[in-house]
């Protein structure tokens, strides 16, 4: 037996009323009242998307199912309303109805699959941001409508090329494309080793050496002081911890008060790319945090969200580098630029693994060749001490 599950609050959805629902503090989904179970879900983006709802089976044994229909401004509410009625009929008449969901779906709905059903549970925060940003960017453009099992490997490889200015974005892209195909295939999506990405080559990345000048860090920090009148305290304080730290992004903007001990000058940091980790608080970060609202738990970098982080900073540095002139300098390189500093100030390699949080010191030595410069200073140095005591020709 299939019946249909209404939730509270129906009315009869029109493409009208659907383009006017606003985003609340958290999801919500607005019902159909002319065909029970079916329903528009609205995101904390504005993103709404068109389910079915619905009962399988009697008492105990029943399952409740809730596959996506489409994506509001790429189907309209009507033609969503039929294929609604269609997998009731089918459900009704024995048909799995995850069978049904899977029959045309586009890529753009199979990402939310994706991300629900994998990168929630097993990618961390920052991650989940990257891919929800290679989709927004260098995905969906080209395949978003494309139905997934329709995507073939002449069409990733003809994108992936016309990435080939920016081989790092093209590679994340393919990868991130790679396994939501591989997904696709083991919850039956696509038909077993179909994978269009296989046998596609990768770019050869060129590793960055891009990292700030004492000269230029004088500039942002002229231009800190400007943008502390007009942008968020949150976002600046940041940016200043990044440069302050040499932490990675995500660990910054998802720091909790409950992770700091400011009486021990500490600060943990349970979720690392590397596990678990502590880290010293110096006296200018202990200022830096101690400037902000302290509301002891919760999120330090505090988003306009009720209980969310501030997720990005790009774009606020980005306006930083137009200001200054900088440029081909992303926010990661913040930690190239820790790392150069501390090598000009003639800590170790070993000293320098630690303060990064690398697991492995063959990840660190990848700044070695940053010795040089010190080591020709100093190597200059002891030439003209020598020099002055004993004259050469």
């Amino acid at each position: 037996m299939v019946v249909p599950c209404n939730g509270r609050g129906t009315m009869k959805l029109t493409n009208k009323n659907v383009d006017q629902l606003l985003a609340d503090t958290k999801s919500y989904i607005e019902w159909d009242s002319e065909v029970k179970g079916f329903g528009v879900r609205v995101n904390l983006n504005l993103k709404k998307t068109f389910i079915l709802k619905f009962r399988v089976g009697q008492g105990r044994s029943a399952q409740i199912r809730k596959p996506v229909i489409g994506t509001f401004g790429v189907i309209k509410v009507e033609e969503a309303r039929k294929i609604a009625r269609k997998w009731l009929l089918e459900a009704s008449e024995g048909k799995d109805p995850k069978e049904v969901d899977k029959t045309n779906v586009m890529l753009k709905d199979f990402f939310e699959v994706y991300l629900e059903h994998y990168a929630k549970l097993k990618k961390k925060l920052s991650s989940i941001e990257e891919d929800k940003r290679l989709m927004r960017l260098h995905i969906s453009p080209s395949f978003g409508k494309v139905c997934i099992k329709d995507i073939t490997r002449a069409m990733i490889t003809k994108h992936h090329q016309s990435m080939h200015k920016t081989p790092h974005g093209a590679n994340r892209m393919l990868a991130l494309l790679s396994k939501m195909m591989n997904l696709a295939e083991k919850w039956e999506y696509r038909s077993l080793n179909s994978n269009p990405c296989k046998h596609i080559d990768r770019y050869k990345e060129n590793q960055r050496d891009v990292y700030l000048t004492m000269e230029q860090i004088e500039k942002v920090g002229l231009v800190f002081k400007e943008l502390e009148k007009h942008h968020s305290v949150y976002m600046i304080t940041a940016l200043k911890m990044l440069l302050f730290t040499g932490r990675r992004t995500g660990e910054i903007l998802t720091l909790r008060w409950e992770y700091l001990d400011f009486e021990n000058s500490k600060m943990h940091l349970p979720d690392t790319k590397t596990g678990a980790k502590t880290f010293h608080l110096s006296s200018t970060i202990k200022q830096l945090l101690l400037s902000l609202p302290n509301t002891k738990e919760g999120f330090v970098f505090k988003s306009i969200v009720s209980g969310k982080h501030i997720t990005v900073v790009r774009h606020v540095w980005k306006k930083i580098c137009t200001i200054t002139g900088i440029e081909n300098v992303r926010v990661h390189d913040f930690r190239h630029t820790y790392a150069s500093f501390a090598l000009n100030k003639g800590y170790s390699l070993p000293i320098i693994s630690k303060m990064l949080g690398h697991k492995d010191l063959k990840t660190t030595q990848r700044y070695a060749h940053l010795y040089d410069n010190p080591v020709n200073q100093a190597v200059d140095k002891i030439d003209q001490q020598l020099e002055s005591l004993i004259k050469v020709g």
